[in-house]
This record gives structure tokens, sequence and C-alpha cells, in this order.
């Protein structure tokens, strides 16, 4: 759209106020509220921000001492200029629209550390070499009976789920739910997130919502706004949903999958399909998969950007835990999805609920390339029972790990930019940090009365 399109749905929509922002570096949609009218005068030239937001951690704590936004500096504004093409009506928010904007340095040029920035980044790079990606993200996640209030009351344990009971696939309990599923579902599609699916899933009030594949750009959009927006939606219906990759440790965790493939420059063919090859598999989808395996370890920070995110990986709960492939096979870090030309795809499980959209497709498509551009040649298909493979190599299994690798990759600076690798390695430092000094639920019952 161009302004005067969105000024004729402002006025048609009867919009009175317009949510600005973008993605921070945990993927939280961050910004402001402005004036319907304000918007209008001010789209072009954009709007100011203060640069802390990319300057402090997830629970809003400044670091102070980053590579980019730090006290030295004084924490100036940077700009945000709306991407019209993302201007959305708010179903669920009377007067409401919203845009996705990308962040501009004072001097007008994009800014190294954005995340949305990232993205386009490799996309760009892919585009270049002939290819169109296409993504879409598949995000477990928990509902809870609870609210802002309750959940701090409660230290965030002994919460009441949506449902009680496993019920996976059971089509009467999710019944049950839909006046609140239901609900995200309809307001999601209505704001121009079409959810094609979504079933209960293998935990008390766990849901996978399944959104409509598209442009990787797109899809990052639409994967950070169905998080921000379905926990408004369930607020207004009594409920609360956690993407944490793992809430408890004696329930499964919340993955989410990222599904990708290439497409011809002009959109027309899957070049992951090939007729006469095994499976219909093509070479470039080989060389892909090969990437993203050989990748994942200096860019499992990206997968799995939090202490919280290393608690998933256990045996037997439908999560990797090595470095495998298959076809149609949940046990692989891979799993490749070969039913007809148009859907042929790779999913890639490594990641949990928790991603910062923008940074997985980032960091999933730049190891595909980088597998296309060198020619590699994948692991044989594992066509078992992953876990048995003792002799297949390990995933990083804690922050500290992923952190030390990714410091040290050439390719993450290659492909995300130099500035960016800085910014992030110093976040997740500071994470580390933060952790190191806490004192955890399990360590009080474990140790409190015995020692």
């Amino acid at each position: 759209m161009d302004l005067s399109a969105v000024a004729k749905t402002i006025e048609e929509g009867g919009v009175r106020t317009v949510k600005i922002g973008g993605a921070d570096m945990d993927g939280v949609y961050r910004g402001k509220r402005v004036s319907s009218d304000q918007f209008l005068r001010q789209a072009e030239a954009g709007f100011a921000q203060c640069d802390v937001i990319f300057g402090w951690d997830i629970q809003d704590e400044v670091v102070g001492q980053l590579p980019y936004s730090n006290w030295e500096i004084g924490f100036g504004d940077i700009l945000m200029r709306p991407d019209l093409s993302t201007f959305a009506v708010v179903p669920w928010e009377e007067g409401s629209a919203s845009v996705i904007c990308d962040f501009f340095t004072e001097h007008g040029e994009p800014l190294p550390i954005a995340p949305r920035h990232v993205l386009r980044r490799v996309v760009e790079r892919c585009r270049a070499a002939g290819y169109r990606p296409c993504m879409a993200a598949e995000l477990e996640v928990r509902f809870f009976r609870e609210d802002q209030e309750s959940l701090r009351a409660k230290g965030y344990g002994d919460l009441r789920p949506l449902n009680p009971g496993l019920n996976c696939y059971s089509i009467h309990h999710a019944s049950i739910d839909e006046p609140v599923i239901g609900q995200v579902c309809q307001m999601m599609t209505e704001y121009g997130i079409p959810v094609e699916a979504y079933n209960r899933e293998h935990g008390a009030g766990m849901y996978e919502l399944n959104l409509r594949y598209t442009d990787a750009l797109r899809a990052a959009d639409q994967t950070m706004l169905y998080k921000s927006g379905s926990k408004e939606v369930a607020a207004q219906v009594g409920a609360v949903p956690s993407f944490m990759a793992k809430y408890a440790d004696d329930v499964d965790g919340c993955g989410g999958h990222l599904h990708q493939s290439l497409w011809s420059e002009d959109g027309s063919r899957n070049v992951f399909w090939e007729d006469e090859a095994p499976h219909h598999l093509s070479e470039l989808l080989r060389q892909y998969a090969a990437g993203i395996l050989a990748t994942v370890p200096e860019l499992m920070l990206v997968y799995a950007p939090n202490v919280n995110s290393y608690k998933r990986y256990v045996e037997r709960t439908w999560v990797p835990t090595n470095l495998t492939w298959g076809l149609d096979n949940r046990t692989t870090a891979l799993r490749v999805i070969a039913s007809s030309p148009e859907a042929v795809r790779i999913e890639n499980r490594v990641p949990g609920a928790d991603i910062n959209p923008y940074l997985a497709f980032a960091a999933s498509l730049a190891g595909g390339l980088h597998g296309i551009e060198l020619g590699l040649e994948p692991p044989p298909f594992t066509t078992g029972n992953a876990y048995d493979l003792k002799d297949a190599p390990g995933l990083p299994r804690s922050l500290p790990e992923a952190l030390a690798r990714f410091e040290e990759s050439v390719l993450a600076r290659e492909y995300f930019g130099e500035e960016f690798v800085a910014q992030y390695a110093a976040l997740r430092r500071w994470e580390v940090g933060k952790f190191r000094t806490a004192v955890t639920d399990w360590e009080r019952r474990r140790y409190f009365e015995m020692v």
C-alpha cells in the first residue's frame, strides 16, 4: 500500500490509533502508539525511537555497556520508518491498526543490528543467487487460565492450564477450548495472518497453530505479530499463552519448527523438487540440508537464544538431540517432507518456540545457502530412531557453549554482519551472567533441608 491507500483504510476502518514498531533482539514487538492523524503526517519522514530497545534484556534491564546502545553515547534516538505493506487494522482492538517499521540510524542508514534488517540481508543474498525463499514457523504454545496479576502472585508456578490432561489431537477437548483458541485463530486470520490449522498438542493446555507459508520476510513479520497479538487476544478471554521452550521439567518443550523451501526467481517452481531424483529430492535440496546441518553448531545461539532453551533437548520428547536428517522422520533435526512438487520442503526442528523469528529464519536460510554455495553433501538419511544413533554429532547443550561457537563463527559475520554479531553475543553473554548468579526453585527443593 501507498500512503493514500493507508489513509483510505484508516478512514473506512475508523482507525484512531496506530501501533508502530518492530522486533527487538528477542523478537518482542516494541515501539509506540500514535494517533492516526499523526501517523499520516509523519509516516514518510519516520518516527523517533530511543535506541534502548536494543540495549536492554528481555526484562527491560539496561545492560549499559553493549557495543551499540550504552550509557557512554547517551541512549539517543534511532528512526522508525513504517513498511506500509504491513499496515493492517487490528480486529480485536476497536479503532486500532498496526504497522511494522524498519530501523535506521540518525544518518539514514539501515540499523545493522536490527533483526528485520539481518533477515532482509540474507534474503537479498538468496534472491541474488536466483532463488525466492519461502518459510513458515510452526510454534507450539501453552495456554493458561491466568492473568498478569495471578502469574506474579503464583510466582509463575502452579498455574492452571487451559485444559488439563494430555489429550493430543483430541477433537472434543479442542472443541471445549474453542472459545479461547478459536478466538485467537479467528482474530489472526482477520488480521491478515492466516491460521491454516490447529490442534491439541502433547501437554496440558498445549496447542500448535499453523500459519500459512509465504515469503520469508513476510513469514517472520507474521510470526512476530502472531506471538504478540495472541497474547492480547487471549487476555480478553481470560487466558495467557507462553512460548517458553520448556515450561517445567516434567513436561514436553514447545518447538518452533521452521518450514522452508526455495523457489525459482519468478515463483513458478519449487526448486527442491526433482521428478527423477530419489524421493523427488533435488540436488539443491540436499546441499541446502547439508548446509543447515553443518552450521547448526555455530548458529545454535540464534536457534536456542535463552538459558531455558537448552532444557528442551531431551530424548524421546519429539525434540532433536543430534545432527541428523530423514524423510518424514520426527526424531531427526531436519525432517524432509516431499508430498508434492509444490509442498516439498525442509522442516528444521532444532529451534524452540522462544525464537526471534527474524533471526531464526536468517540462520536457517544462511546455513542452506552456505551448503549450496559450497556444494555440500549431507550425511545418509536416518531411517529409524535418531535417538539411538550414538555416533551422530550432537547439538550444543548450553547457552555458554553456543555463545562460544557463535563468537568464533566466520559464517555468522559474513551473513549477519560484524555489528550484529558483536551486539547479539554481548546480550547473550549478559544472559549467561544473570543466570549464573540466580538461585532456582530446583536448588531450594534439593538443598534447603538436607545440606
